[in-house]
Parts: structure tokens; sequence; C-alpha cells
């Protein structure tokens, strides 16, 4: 499985990889570039960047200074991804699990507990995941990237 790290002036961009499926840490603060490359090599994770001198290394993915939508088909091209959606918790980038709708009572507002049936919750932080109003942008934006 491809997992990334993503720098700090990519944070749509890591969150837009979670939401379809891929595994994608993202370093948000003055994380020097030695530690990140340090932590791509220890877990196997190709680092995106934009920064021209973190980018020249090996085990990166120097991209162009796009909008997310331009750039998420040339990721998931290049690495032959295939998007996930609802898997992973946009975040913290933990896996997401399908639960009961019983167990989310009271922990969802009672409208979208009323309409929906399907919930998953985030292993990690426990965030309450539903197909809402931005399910379909998510699709459409799956069906963008995906190679087939």
């Amino acid at each position: 499985m491809t997992k990334f790290i993503v720098d700090r002036m990519l944070g749509q961009t890591a969150k837009w990889l979670r939401l379809l499926g891929v595994d994608a840490e993202y370093v948000d603060d003055d994380t020097e570039d030695a530690l990140v490359i340090q932590r791509g090599k220890e877990e196997s994770r190709i680092i995106i960047t934009r920064d021209k001198t973190l980018g020249d290394r090996p085990g990166t993915m120097l991209v162009p200074n796009v909008p997310t939508e331009e750039l998420l088909p040339q990721i998931f091209e290049r690495y032959g991804l295939s998007p996930k959606p609802l898997t992973r918790c946009s975040l913290c980038n933990s896996p997401i699990v399908p639960v009961d709708k019983v167990t989310v009572k009271g922990d969802v507002p009672e409208g979208v507990y009323q309409r929906q049936d399907e919930f998953w919750c985030c292993s990690g932080c426990h965030r309450i995941y539903w197909k809402g109003s931005h399910w379909d942008h998510i699709l459409s934006v799956a069906r963008k990237v995906s190679p087939d």
C-alpha cells in the first residue's frame, strides 16, 4: 500500500487524499526537513511537497503550485492509486469502520440520525461519518482521480 507524508503547504491535498482513502500523514508545523525525510524512510512513506530542496531527494514527489483538484489526479495516476472513499478519517488519518446506527444516537444531530441508515466511526479520534450533503462531491472527485 502506498503511503504519503504531505508537507505543511499542502493541507487540503492531505485532507482530500484521506477522503479518497489514501494513507496521508500531514506535517502541519515547522518540522525540519531531515525529520520528515527520516520519518518517510522509517514508515515507507513518499513525501509530497512544494519545497524544491526537499523535492529533489529520493522518495519525494515535488508538486506544482496548482489547485488541489488538479493535483489529485496527478498523484493517483503517478502511483496507480484507486479511490476508496469513507475508509480514512479526514482529520487524523486513522481507518474508519462501519458502526451500528444505534451506537451513534445522541452523537449526531437528530435529523441526521433520522435520515441516515449507515454510519462510520474513526478508530483514532472517534469522529462519526455519514453520507451527508458532501458525499456527492466526494464521489465526483473520486471519479476524476480514478485511473479507470
